[in-house]
């Protein structure tokens, strides 16, 4: 196309310079006819983009090719990796599993325990069907947890007391517990009596005394829980009261009133059977493998399955002895009555007890005298 258009000027050129040179010369060019429009463009022109069309849908590559071939790497997607294991840090303060128709503040207790307290390998034993019941009370559900040290033993146990008596209005009674003065003046005490001993030269004198602060277990009685007064139970008064004053949280740690156990009236079966009681056991790593409480109820628990086990297996006999001889019984009257159905009708003649005429005879003498004389004699007599 744009060679016909460039052919087209050069004529056009030429015969415009040579009619310039006629003209001077005095010479007529004859009149030649002009070139007819070119009537195609435009169909050239609609022509050529629809042979590019086609080329151009062709050289663009399809979007599953693409993907098929080359995918961007912020587009690619990891395949999902196993789960890992658990640490065996988080392994230990794993929370155990609820016993069937737990009271109301069990849930939150072992969740205090575990988080914020920060007792390990908490376990709970449910005592509630242990007949007799333990000497701690009927009805009772024990939690075993174990502390990192002696200190962190005695913050534990003087931390979930408080925190009970805040929360649910409860008056746990913890025995074992040294309070946070007590503790400071026994441990000053202890070192004094370590640096008098090192100073000497005698090292073992005080190494295995008991000195009243390295027992290692603390039990915390919280109770009846069923007279524990959970939040939303609070009144307004109550709550409005808590908020006009200071809470306890927001004082330090060093200026909290240390927890005091309520007066020792009775620890023991209680005056109600029937209330659910929460006793948490709170141990030294040393103390819990040296106690070994899991093993105790675990054994007794054996023990009382074993003996429910076979009572039930007796009861069992029993009842299968008394449905076998009600099954005799019933089959033994099924067959009398089958024999009386079948047995004949009673006939004199066929029955052999009936005695015989030589029988009654015999049985008869005076009868059989009586017919003698009566009856003639024969000739061997009358002769």
């Amino acid at each position: 196309m744009h060679r016909t258009l460039s052919l087209s000027r050069c004529i056009s050129c030429r015969r415009s310079v040579l009619e310039a040179f006629t003209s001077l010369a005095g010479i007529n060019l004859p009149a030649r006819n002009t070139l007819a429009p070119l009537s195609r463009p435009l169909y050239i022109h609609s022509r050529t983009f629809s042979h590019i069309s086609p080329l151009r849908q062709s050289l663009e590559p399809s979007s599953n090719s693409t993907q098929s071939e080359y995918v961007p790497w912020y587009l690619e997607v990891e395949d999902p990796e196993p789960p890992v294991p658990t640490s065996p840090l988080l392994a230990l303060q794993e929370i155990p599993p609820l016993p069937d128709n737990p009271p109301q503040i069990l849930s939150s207790v072992l969740d205090h325990l575990s988080t914020q307290i920060g007792l390990d390998n908490l376990t709970l034993l449910d005592l509630r069907h242990i007949d007799p019941p333990p000497a701690l009370g009927a009805n009772l559900i024990m939690v075993i947890g174990t502390a990192r040290s002696v200190k962190h033993l005695n913050v534990s146990a003087d931390r979930f007391c408080r925190w009970a008596r805040k929360e649910y209005k409860l008056r746990p009674f913890a025995d074992g517990l040294l309070g946070r003065n007590e503790l400071k003046l026994k441990l000053r005490r202890k070192a004094r009596r370590m640096k008098l001993a090192q100073s000497v030269g005698n090292t073992m004198a005080t190494r295995d005394s008991d000195d009243g602060i390295t027992t290692g277990w603390i039990c915390v009685n919280m109770g009846p829980v069923d007279e524990a007064v959970l939040p939303e139970e609070q009144t307004v008064t109550e709550s409005s009261v808590a908020d006009s004053k200071p809470l306890p949280d927001e004082f330090a740690e060093d200026e909290e009133d240390e927890y005091i156990n309520p007066p020792d009236d009775y620890v023991g079966f209680g005056s109600r059977i029937n209330s659910p009681r929460i006793v948490v056991q709170m141990f030294t790593e040393q103390k819990r493998l040296e106690m070994d409480l899991e093993g105790l109820w675990d054994v007794r628990n054996t023990r009382r399955a074993r003996k429910a086990n076979r009572a039930n297996a007796a009861v069992e006999e029993i009842q299968r002895e008394q449905e076998e001889e009600a099954d005799d019984a019933r089959d033994k009257e099924v067959h009398e009555e089958a024999t009386k159905q079948d047995k004949p009708q009673h006939n004199p003649k066929n029955d052999e007890d009936v005695p015989s005429k030589m029988e009654k005879e015999i049985e008869q003498p005076e009868e059989r005298e009586g017919t003698d004389q009566s009856k003639p004699m024969g000739s061997i007599g009358a002769s």
